[in-house]
C-alpha cells in the first residue's frame, strides 16, 4: 500500500462526485488525491512520516473556486474609506474629514461602497449624490467616491479640475457624465469609460506595491476556503481600472508571484482590454494581435484563456440594457456601451457580435458582462453565432450576472453549453428583490432565480465579484437557498430556491467546469488536486439560516496547509 504524505480521518467527506457521496477519509500523497474512502481503507496509508489529521466528524469539502472576483480591487478598497454601511450625509462628512485630517494636500482621497440611494438626506429630496454633498469636507483633496457597484463614482470639484472635465465635455462612448440642470458636471460619472475620465490621473500603483495586495487578498481568500479564482477584468495598459490594480502590472505581478512560489491560491485572469474604458472590435483585435499568451508555464497555477467583454451596465443608474421600459424610469431601456450614443440596437448588437466572433475564432473562452435581459439575449445569439460560424471544441463562453435573461435564452444556453457566472450575494442594492423590481419590474423580482435555469440544464458557476470584502461562499449559498431579500429579509419567490447541494457545486465543481478544470479539482476523487477546507459544522443539516455563520477551520490549497483557525 502507497505510504500517503497526508491522511484525513473520522470526517464527512463530501465529495461532490456526481453522486454527490459522502465518505469519511482521504489520502494525499505529492499534492494530489490517491484515495478516498471509510476511515480503515485510508488508514492503512498511514506509514511513520505520514501527517494524520482527525476531523472529529467536521465536514470536508473541495475548496472553494470564486468564478468571478476582483482580487486588485478587493486588496486596494482596503486602503479606501469603507462607506458601506454609511446612511447620512453627516456620517459621510465624518468619515471624509477624518481621512482629509490625516492625508497631505493635494493627495487623493479614495472610498468605496457607498450606496447613494441608502442617504437618508437624497432619499428625502429624491436626488443623487453630487458634488456639492463632498465639496464643503474635502476642499484641498481630489476625492472620488466609487459607488457599491464599481461601475459609476461621484467626485468632488477638485476632482473634475484635475480631470479636465467641464460642461463642455462629450459623453465618453459607453459611459455618461451627470449634470446640473444647468449643464455644469455635477460630479457622476456612470460606467466604466466615464470613470476612466477621472481615474486615468490618480497615481498608478507599482508592480511591488500589487504583489504586496495580491499576497494579501490570497490569504483572505484561503481563510473563507477558496484554493483558487477567476480574476475579472485584468489586461493590457494602465487605465483599465482605478490604480492600475486591473492593468499589465497585474499580470505582471501575478507572473513574478509564481516564479517565487509565493501564491496560496490558483489564478484564472480573464483577459479585459480597452481604451480608457472604451471597447470595440478593432481595440480587441490589436491587442490580441500584440499580447504574449499564454501568460505562464504553470496553467494549473496561473492561466488566462478567457477574453472578458462588458456589454452593458447595472440597473440602479438604469445602464443595463432592457427589453422594456425601466419601470422607475419610463422612455429608458438602456443601452449596450457600444458604438456611441446614436447607433442602432442592431448596430450594438452587430459589434458585439463581430468581438465575440474574433475571440472564439482565436480559441478563447469567453465571459460577457450582461446584466439586462436585452443584453443576455444580444450574448447568447453572439455566441451560438461564433459557435455555428467557426465550430469545433466547447469554448464554454459564459454569461456574467445574466441571471435576467429570459428563459427562452436559457433553453439555447444549455442547449449550446453556455454557462451563466452568478454571484447570489446576500447583501447589497443588487440582491435588494424589491428595490431591484422597482427599477426592472418583473425582471428584478427574479433575479438571482437559479433554480429554473439548472433544471434546465445551464451549468451555473458561483462567484463574488467581490470588490470589497463579501467573498464569504457560504453566505452565497444562503442567499440562493433561502431568497431572503437584503433590505426586507423577506423570501421572495420561494419557488426559485436553489438546493443546499446545487449552491455547494456553483462554487466547487461548476466553478471548476468554468475554467477547464473539472478534471482536477472541484471535488473530492481520485486523481484530483488536494485543494480541501474543513468546517465547523455541516452546512448539510442546519437550519438554512445558519448556512452563513459557518466557519473556514482549516484550508489546503495542492496538499499544503495556507489557513487553519
Amino acid at each position: 500500500m502507497t505510504v500517503a504524505d497526508t491522511v484525513f480521518i473520522n470526517g464527512k467527506v463530501a465529495t461532490v462526485d456526481k453522486h454527490f457521496s459522502f465518505k469519511r477519509a482521504i489520502a494525499v500523497k505529492n499534492g494530489w488525491i490517491i484515495n478516498v474512502g471509510e476511515d480503515d481503507e485510508i488508514e492503512a496509508h498511514i506509514g511513520p512520516q505520514t501527517q494524520v489529521i482527525n476531523l472529529e466528524g467536521k465536514l470536508i469539502l473541495p475548496a472553494a473556486h470564486d468564478a468571478h472576483v476582483h482580487i486588485g480591487w478587493l486588496a486596494d478598497s482596503w486602503q479606501c474609506i469603507n462607506c458601506s454601511a454609511v446612511r447620512t450625509l453627516s456620517e459621510l462628512h465624518q468619515r471624509l474629514r477624518e481621512r482629509a485630517a490625516s492625508t497631505p494636500p493635494g493627495e487623493w482621497i479614495r472610498a468605496c461602497g457607498l450606496n447613494p440611494a441608502v442617504i437618508a438626506e437624497c432619499a428625502a429630496q429624491n436626488r443623487s449624490l453630487t458634488r456639492q454633498d463632498i465639496d464643503p469636507v474635502t476642499p484641498d483633496h481630489p476625492t472620488i467616491l466609487v459607488l457599491w457597484d464599481g461601475h459609476s463614482c461621484v467626485v468632488n470639484s477638485q476632482a473634475l479640475l484635475n480631470a479636465g472635465v467641464t460642461r463642455l465635455t462629450p459623453d465618453p462612448t459607453g459611459g455618461h457624465i451627470g449634470k446640473f440642470p444647468d449643464g455644469e458636471p455635477d460630479g457622476n460619472f456612470l460606467d466604466i469609460p466615464a470613470l476612466q475620465l477621472v481615474t486615468q490621473n490618480m497615481p498608478r500603483l507599482t508592480v511591488a506595491q500589487l504583489k504586496e495586495n495580491f499576497i494579501a487578498a490570497q490569504r483572505f481568500m484561503n481563510r473563507e476556503g477558496y484554493a483558487s479564482y477567476t480574476e475579472g477584468a485584468m489586461g493590457p495598459g494602465e487605465n483599465t481600472r482605478e490604480v492600475g490594480a486591473a492593468g499589465e502590472r497585474g499580470i505582471t505581478a501575478y507572473r513574478q508571484l509564481l516564479e517565487e512560489g509565493k501564491l496560496t491560491a490558483r489564478v484564472s485572469i480573464a483577459f479585459y482590454c480597452a481604451d480608457k474604458g472604451v471597447q470595440s472590435y478593432e481595440i480587441l483585435r490589436r491587442e490580441l494581435d500584440n499580447f504574449t499568451f499564454p501568460i505562464s508555464e504553470d496553467r494549473n497555477w496561473l492561466d488566462c484563456h478567457t477574453v472578458k467583454i462588458f456589454c452593458d451596465g447595472v440597473p440602479m443608474s438604469h445602464t443595463a440594457w432592457m427589453n422594456q421600459e425601466y419601470a422607475d424610469k419610463p422612455g429608458c431601456t438602456g443601452r449596450s456601451v457600444f458604438c456611441g450614443p446614436t447607433a442602432t440596437p442592431a448596430e450594438q448588437a452587430e459589434e458585439l457580435q463581430r468581438m465575440i466572433l474574433l475571440a472564439h475564432q482565436r480559441g478563447f473562452q469567453l465571459a460577457v458582462h450582461a446584466v439586462g435581459d436585452r443584453a443576455v439575449k444580444e450574448t447568447i445569439n453572439g455566441f451560438i453565432t461564433a459557435m455555428q460560424t467557426c465550430p469545433g471544441p466547447n469554448r464554454r463562453h459564459y454569461v456574467l450576472h445574466g441571471s435576467m435573461g429570459d428563459r427562452e435564452d436559457f433553453v439555447r444556453a444549455a442547449k449550446y453549453g453556455i454557462v451563466l457566472s452568478e454571484q447570489p450575494s446576500p447583501s447589497g442594492p443588487a440582491y435588494d428583490y424589491e428595490g431591484r423590481a422597482r427599477t426592472c419590474g418583473i425582471k428584478g423580482e427574479i433575479c438571482k432565480g437559479l433554480k429554473d435555469i439548472i433544471d434546465l440544464g445551464v451549468v451555473v458557476a458561483g462567484g463574488s465579484d467581490g470588490i470589497m470584502d463579501l467573498v464569504n461562499w457560504r453566505q452565497m449559498v444562503q442567499a440562493a437557498v433561502t431568497r431572503k431579500s437584503a433590505s426586507s429579509g423577506k423570501v421572495i419567490r420561494p419557488e426559485l430556491a436553489i438546493s443546499v447541494e446545487d449552491g455547494v457545486r456553483l462554487y466547487t465543481i461548476n466553478a471548476a467546469w468554468q475554467e477547464f478544470q473539472e478534471h482536477i479539482r472541484g471535488s473530492i476523487e481520485v486523481g484530483k488536486v488536494a485543494d480541501f477546507q474543513v468546517l465547523d459544522r455541516d452546512i448539510f443539516s442546519v437550519a438554512h439560516e445558519e448556512i452563513g455563520a459557518s466557519e473556514v477551520l482549516m484550508t489546503m490549497v495542492d496538499g499544503k496547509i495556507v489557513w487553519q483557525k
